[in-house]
């Protein structure tokens, strides 16, 4: 996804401070962001390329180095161009990608917060922390993060898959949906899936999460089962399409960032061995993994489960080569891993 950069540091405290010539500027310009050409894939820009350091913004920094929003330079530099959203999901390397969509968010978040909503002064930056501050009423914004859930819903080796009735992107989807005041994660899931495609669901299983600074969205992946009627009714507004697919009919989808894409490649994969890591000597955690194992057995009966104790000693080696006999001793050797 695209905020896997490892083994590259994104570090997200808040500083104040100027830039010099070899900190990274994060140039925006209508939604598009000023990207370097650097052989087959693409360069953050640096102060040092003719770009002003006159107002210039600390938002975080990526490996080390200081990465700042800055004024958009009168011209272009050599090599340069701007790259709007939708390029940005191609754009390699990774951390590349990730900065500067992230600078797009907080770029469009700044620009929206320039008066108080509720006194109409004129906001400034906060001294301490990221917000922006209104001296005179005190009014305090935070950066918007919305949160919302991508559902996988499964019927036996079927997966539902949706196409967006009135949005640019034309391809499957996951149903996904903001979450509504006083709700909870599992409520949204519940209500998104009724509404979108009219039917009940069962067995949630939380997945993982992703910030997608492309829609300022904190997305948070579930599992779940279809519980009862599989017939589909579609909410046209939103869908236009609505569909079970086997695991052999799910359409591939190469070089996708997203928590949709992964979500989907594990269903298409028919993963079905699981390894649970867990403290080494700790009696509770021993419960608690027995109890783990009960649920994994009674949702998937054919899966194949292995514990791994971990404790500060052991050497990631030994993890791996113990992973590894119980890849040998699988019950389904064609199984992927999970």
């Amino acid at each position: 996804m695209i905020q896997d950069i490892a083994p590259h540091r994104f570090d997200r405290t808040y500083v104040i401070g100027k830039p010099d010539a070899h900190d990274i500027a994060l140039c925006v310009r209508k939604g598009r962001v000023l990207l370097q050409r650097d052989g087959d894939g693409w360069a953050l820009p640096r102060f040092g390329t003719a770009i002003p350091t006159e107002d210039a913004l600390h938002v975080f920094s990526l490996d080390g180095v200081d990465c700042y929003l800055a004024r958009t330079p009168d011209a272009v530099p050599e090599g340069a161009e701007y790259v709007d959203v939708g390029g940005i999901r191609s754009v390699r390397p990774m951390e590349t990608a990730f900065a500067a969509i992230t600078a797009v968010q907080l770029h469009r978040w700044y620009g929206a917060r320039q008066y108080c909503g509720h006194c109409g002064h004129k906001m400034k930056v906060s001294d301490v922390e990221r917000a922006m501050v209104c001296p005179a009423c005190g009014q305090i914004e935070y950066p918007k993060i919305c949160p919302a859930v991508i559902v996988a819903v499964t019927h036996g080796d079927k997966l539902l898959l949706t196409r967006y009735a009135n949005r640019p992107f034309r391809g499957y989807a996951l149903i996904a949906g903001f979450v509504e005041i006083g709700e909870t994660l599992e409520d949204t899931v519940h209500r998104e899936v009724m509404e979108e495609v009219g039917v009940k669901v069962k067995n949630l299983r939380y997945y993982k999460n992703q910030p997608w600074a492309f829609t300022d969205t904190l997305l948070t992946g579930f599992y779940c089962e279809l519980d009862g009627d599989p017939d589909i009714t579609l909410d046209h507004n939103e869908l236009c399409e609505g569909v079970w697919l086997s695991r052999e009919e799910i359409p591939s989808r190469e070089n996708d960032i997203s928590l949709t894409a992964e979500m989907i490649e594990l269903v298409q994969g028919g993963y079905g061995n699981i390894v649970c890591a867990q403290p080494f000597g700790c009696l509770p955690n021993h419960i608690v993994g027995r109890g783990v194992f009960k649920s994994l057995k009674q949702l998937y009966p054919n899966v194949n489960l292995m514990a791994v104790d971990y404790e500060g000693g052991s050497s990631e080696a030994n993890l791996l080569n113990r992973v590894k006999l119980f890849m040998t001793m699988a019950q389904a050797p064609d199984r992927k891993s999970f």
